[in-house]
Order: C-alpha cells, then sequence, then structure tokens
C-alpha cells in the first residue's frame, strides 16, 4: 500500500472525521426530557425511538472508527519499530493527547465546582475518571499508546491470529484488564496496528464487503432498536460496531471532497474537547421556547440544535485559527 493507495487511506481517514465527531455529538446529546417518558418505557413512540436510532446506535460507530485510525496512524510510514521510533511517538502524543486532556479536564472540573482543590487526590480522580467525560476515549488512547510495543510484538509474532485471540474476547465481554478500560480500545486499536504494519488497503478491503456490511448494519439496527435495554441490544451492539465501521469506510471513498468537510476535519479535534464544557444551553431553550413540545418540534430540535451546536464550535475554532495565525506572523 503505497503511492496512490496511501493517500487515499489518509483522504478517506480525514474525510470521516467530520462526520464520525457529528455523530459523538449526537452520542452525547439527550435531547430535551418529557415528563412521563422513558426511552421505550412507555411503548413505542417516534420521539424516543428516533433518539435511540441515532445517539444509542448510529453513533456507536465512532469510537471503533476512531480507534482504527489511531492504531493505523500509530504504525504508518514505521518499517521498524525501534526504541527511538517510540519514544518519539510518545513524545508527540503528550502534546496532542496528555496536555489537551489535562487542560480540557481542568477546565470542566473549574465549570462545576467553583471551590475545586488545586492539589491532591481529586487531580488524581479526574486524571483517571475524567471530569470533561467523553475525554475517557483519551484516557484509553493514551494507555494503549504506551503499551504498543507489547501490542507490536503480538501482532509480530501472532499476525492475524491476535485478532482471533481478541474479538473472542470483545464479542463475549471477558475483560481481564482494568475495568474502565474499555476492551474494544485495545481490540480496534491493535486492528488498526495490524492493518498498518501488513500494509491492507482498509478502503479496498472495506468496499469488498461494503453491500453485506450495509444490510447488516440494517438489520441489526431495527432489532437493536426492538431490543432496546435487554441482554440481546448489549450483544448486538457488539456486532453493529464491526459492521458498521465496515460500512462507513467501504462508503467513504465515494463521498465527494469540499472545503466544509476538509474544515471539519481539521476542526474535529477541538469539537471533541469542547463540546461537552461548551453546553449552549441557549440554544435548546430558545428552540423550545419558540416551538413548543409537540412529537415534530422535539424530533426537529433533537435533530437540528446538536448541528447548530457544532457549527457554533465551529466558529470558535475559525477565530482561534485566526487569532493564532496573527500572533504567529507578529
Amino acid at each position: 500500500m503505497y503511492g496512490k493507495s496511501e493517500t487515499t487511506q489518509y483522504e478517506v481517514m480525514r474525510r470521516v472525521r467530520l462526520p464520525l465527531i457529528i455523530l459523538v455529538t449526537y452520542a452525547h446529546s439527550y435531547g430535551a426530557i418529557r415528563e412521563g417518558y422513558s426511552l421505550l418505557g412507555n411503548g413505542w413512540d417516534t420521539y424516543e425511538i428516533l433518539k435511540i436510532l441515532v445517539s444509542h446506535i448510529m453513533a456507536k460507530v465512532a469510537v471503533p472508527a476512531f480507534y482504527i485510525m489511531s492504531g493505523y496512524l500509530f504504525f504508518a510510514h514505521v518499517e521498524k519499530f525501534t526504541k527511538e521510533v517510540y519514544w518519539q511517538k510518545i513524545r508527540r502524543r503528550i502534546h496532542t493527547l496528555l496536555i489537551p486532556y489535562i487542560i480540557w479536564n481542568l477546565l470542566m472540573a473549574a465549570k462545576f465546582n467553583s471551590q475545586w482543590p488545586i492539589l491532591g487526590e481529586y487531580l488524581i480522580d479526574i486524571f483517571w475518571t475524567p471530569a470533561n467525560m467523553p475525554l475517557w476515549f483519551l484516557r484509553d488512547l493514551m494507555i494503549v499508546s504506551l503499551a504498543t510495543p507489547i501490542i507490536y510484538i503480538g501482532v509480530s509474532k501472532l499476525g492475524w491470529w491476535i485478532v482471533a485471540i481478541l474479538f473472542p474476547i470483545y464479542i463475549n465481554g471477558i475483560w481481564a484488564i482494568q475495568p474502565e478500560l474499555n476492551p474494544y480500545s485495545v481490540c480496534f486499536f491493535t486492528l488498526g496496528t495490524i492493518l498498518s504494519i501488513k500494509k491492507v488497503d482498509l478502503v479496498e478491503t472495506c468496499r469488498r464487503f461494503v453491500i453485506p456490511a450495509c444490510i447488516l448494519s440494517v438489520i441489526l439496527m431495527i432489532a437493536m432498536i426492538v431490543s432496546y435495554r435487554t441482554e440481546v441490544y448489549m450483544v448486538l451492539l457488539l456486532c453493529f460496531r464491526v459492521t458498521s465501521v465496515v460500512a462507513l469506510f467501504g462508503m467513504s471513498n465515494q463521498w465527494k471532497h469540499s472545503p466544509i468537510c476538509d474544515f471539519g476535519a481539521r476542526a474535529s479535534y477541538f469539537v471533541y474537547l469542547a463540546h461537552y464544557v461548551l453546553f449552549f444551553r441557549f440554544i435548546d431553550e430558545t428552540f423550545l421556547d419558540l416551538f413548543g413540545h409537540s412529537t415534530l418540534s422535539l424530533c426537529t430540535h433533537y435533530m437540528i440544535c446538536p448541528l447548530i451546536k457544532v457549527a457554533f464550535l465551529f466558529v470558535i475554532y475559525y477565530f482561534y485559527r485566526f487569532a493564532l495565525t496573527k500572533t504567529i506572523d507578529r
């Protein structure tokens, strides 16, 4: 996988970042709460089904996809994984992962705790259990990044057998490592690692299976809505994460390039870091005050308001980059 094929991999990975980060914001958008209703707790309801479909099913593709890309990019252009290469990668991730993790956790802690201590057990606690809840992804990513020598040895010795070992553990929910460390962080990061080391054309491989992956994903989504809040849903979700990732990468090469997607790819990391800190609750309140709480209004609010919030974050990111550029030019 070199030349044009390699360029395609990175283009696709940039291209999918915008839709994936939008799905992440939907995963953390709980919509307006109606009295007397819960997710399928009172029978079938259009608004509740919509929330389940988007936030609790479709959004679940984001985390595995990001872990696959992270594992893939960690070993990109690495012909020999030496100690020097390892520390170079780790030093880079101190700037891109650890420092943003600390800063945005402290911002979240400061927002909700006016008298929070500067030192002591509290800081240790929010480092492991992030105050900015979505940053658990960065925590796990830092852990698996530190463990890449072990993952590299496993891939080198076992080859594709390591996938055959890890994914049954993932599917069956058997996990002996620290409980807070999500099993799919290790599984999907390792999958990305072996794809990169073996120089597998990710996009072309997924494209071959895109039709069955899409069909299976749709069937699984319907079954997951029906079985929501049961053990069956959890089992189906494990399968959906796999089929939806294949469908995502299989279709992504057909998406047209646009300046908005390019800007969205650059801004996606900022959106991820900031979206849980900057709630923009006035958007929700204004919308509901204007349009009420009918089913149509609630469904529209649920689908539109997260996109408006992402647009606000894009504007903040744009002016931040503009100010930073002007400062550097001076």
